[in-house]
């Protein structure tokens, strides 16, 4: 078709329009597909064919036009999420930092082993995987050693 692409909004099924709300909030085909719980496929298939109703050349293209007239009012944009620390100044140097916080304290900081309020996913870096493992172990030997120790002195007394 030819022509302005806002005036074919209303040749849209009301399907069609949800696969384009969901396209506005940039979700993939197989998201949305979950969501409106059809087949990958026909999402695509919607999509191609709004395409050509509107005569636009990609789907954000076409979500954009709906979201111009309205149709999507109520929805707020997916914005991808910016990864930045929590305290936007300067880094304090090594020599401002507080009592306990130079390089070794931050050496011997490496965080829970298991999930936890603030940290509900397993984050670690390498060289964490490596050294809790090994700090169990060490703990593990200390408190038997400590049970073992206390037991031999239990059976000398009793004896």
């Amino acid at each position: 078709m030819q022509g302005d692409p806002d005036n074919y909004i209303s040749l849209l099924s009301a399907a069609q329009i949800e696969t384009l709300r969901h396209v506005f909030e940039h979700k993939n085909s197989k998201e949305i597909a979950r969501i409106m719980d059809v087949s990958p496929h026909t999402v695509d298939e919607r999509v191609r064919r709004v395409l050509k109703k509107l005569n636009v050349s990609n789907r954000i293209e076409a979500a954009t036009v709906l979201a111009r007239h309205g149709v999507f009012d109520q929805v707020t944009p997916y914005q991808s999420l910016t990864y930045q620390l929590i305290d936007l100044g300067e880094a304090a140097s090594a020599d401002e930092a507080g009592p306990g916080q130079g390089p070794i304290r931050r050496f011997f900081d490496i965080g829970s082993p298991f999930p936890t309020a603030s940290q509900p996913a397993n984050r670690h870096g390498l060289m964490e995987r490596i050294i809790w493992p090994i700090l169990i172990a060490f703990a593990t030997i200390l408190a038997f050693s400590a049970l073992y120790s206390i037991l031999v002195g239990l059976g000398r007394v009793l004896t």
